[in-house]
């Protein structure tokens, strides 16, 4: 009797613990079925309605280089073989140092060299060599009898071959455009444009640095009149390094890379969506005038204002932008000033002064973030709400004009001039006509305050 008591209460006891067990897997299934359905893309899992925030390209550690040095006839003068006693030119100093950092510096992982010439039939060849060979031929100098590649031709092999392997493209040249027909002297500048084109498929950013060298031996000028060739002996002549790749890859060459950039620098293809910003209020430093606080006052960064000018007490403010992430030629304060824009809807607003961050700026926790400041004044709202933006148009350096010219047949009475150098960028420029007229802009928005 005692026996059959414990076997129903286990029985019980059994079915009770079978019930409880049903119900939790049964919570679970439910559970289950209440999650969103998750889709994995990438790697990363997120809900198939909420898209995948947009992230900005970051700034790779290291890219994969290759330098092009072009060896014809005409570059023979800016690496003369070296001599006891005899000073290295500019040109052999600083492709030493490039094709140096290439080799061994941190920030480049696989790398290739080249040798840019010209076959028999005309063709453009980039022998492949060690980085031993490539600087044996800068210290030593060219040798051979070398015809010049034509300019659109090289440019095309050299920026196929980069993006074949996804390397950024290092390009020394003179470029003096010197083809067999002359009439590709008048269609320079759409020659250009179509030998880049992969640049504009793939979205490439082109840095074009130039500077000049000592130059001994022959010269080959564009212009053939009155002379076909001249023998020089130290004068001045331009050469060019171009950088091409991913604007983030191409910024890595530039600043970590080739480093020392000559004060001749120009860019296309580069732009930000967006930089760092905000207008600063409450910062003694940039203290500001008339009536003016930030709409939120909790806002950090403070990006959207109220404000109230007087007749007799314009509005006057700082905006801070963090310009680190622009090439450095960008950054220079004498750039901003001549470059640099205010424009505003709603308002009357102009740009009174642009400083860039010193120590002292740096050292304070509150500015730290940001590298230049642009001092904007409002003397008359159009409207009870508007925006103010800081901008930096693109716009062709000054100095490409300046060493252009259309007769390079005697470098020593008109030094540091390339044959034709605008059609070059003119061909350039064309890749980019469907970009931003901006760098960058950045926008306060505006209330008017009650």
């Amino acid at each position: 009797m005692f026996n059959k008591k414990i076997e129903t209460n286990l029985l019980v006891l059994l079915l009770c613990c079978g019930l409880l067990l049903s119900g939790c897997f049964k919570k679970q299934s439910r559970e289950a079925e209440d999650e969103p359905e998750i889709a994995t893309t990438g790697g990363q899992s997120r809900g198939t309605d909420t898209p995948a925030p947009p992230t900005a390209a970051a700034t790779p550690e290291k890219v994969d280089v290759h330098v092009y040095l072009e060896i014809s006839n005409g570059m023979k003068g800016f690496m003369p073989a070296a001599a006891a006693g005899k000073e290295a030119t500019t040109f052999q100093n600083n492709l030493l140092n490039l094709i140096s950092e290439v080799q061994d510096g941190r920030y480049v992982a696989e790398k290739g060299f080249y040798l840019a010439k010209e076959d028999a039939r005309s063709r453009p060849v980039l022998d492949s060599v060690s980085y031993n060979t490539m600087k044996s031929y800068i210290v030593s100098g060219i040798r051979d009898d070398v015809r010049g590649t034509p300019l659109p031709a090289m440019l095309k092999a050299a920026l196929q071959n980069s993006i074949d392997q996804g390397a950024v493209s290092i390009i020394i040249s003179d470029f003096i455009h010197g083809p067999s027909d002359q009439g590709q002297f008048i269609s320079l500048d759409a020659d250009i444009r179509s030998s880049l084109r992969e640049a504009e498929h793939q979205g490439l950013a082109i840095a074009i640095l130039g500077n000049t060298s000592e130059f001994f031996g022959t010269y080959h000028p564009a212009v053939k009149k009155p002379e076909v060739s001249r023998r020089l002996n130290g004068e001045e002549i331009p050469y060019y390094i171009w950088v091409i790749g991913k604007q983030e890859e191409v910024q890595v060459v530039t600043n970590r890379v080739l480093r020392n950039l000559p004060s001749q620098q120009a860019y296309f293809g580069f732009e930000y969506e967006a930089v760092p910003h905000a207008a600063l209020l409450k910062e003694k430093e940039f203290r500001p005038s008339g009536i003016v606080y930030c709409s939120s006052r909790n806002a950090d960064p403070c990006t959207e204002i109220s404000l109230q000018p007087a007749k007799q007490e314009p509005v006057e403010f700082t905006v801070g932008l963090d310009l680190s992430s622009l090439p450095m030629s960008m950054q220079r304060t004498d750039y901003l000033k001549r470059n640099l824009q205010v424009s505003s809807t709603g308002s009357r607003a102009s740009m009174v002064a642009v400083t860039a961050a010193d120590e002292s700026i740096k050292a304070i926790p509150g500015l730290a973030r940001y590298s230049h400041f642009v001092r904007v004044r409002v003397p008359e709202l159009t409207a009870s709400s508007g925006s103010i933006s800081v901008q930096l148009p693109q716009v062709t350096p000054t100095w490409i004009n300046a060493w252009s010219t259309d007769n390079d047949n005697n470098p020593a009475a008109d030094p540091k001039k390339t044959y034709q150098l605008i059609k070059i960028i003119d061909g350039v420029q064309a890749l980019y006509r469907d970009q931003s007229d901006f760098v960058f802009k950045a926008t306060i928005q505006f209330n008017k305050a009650d």
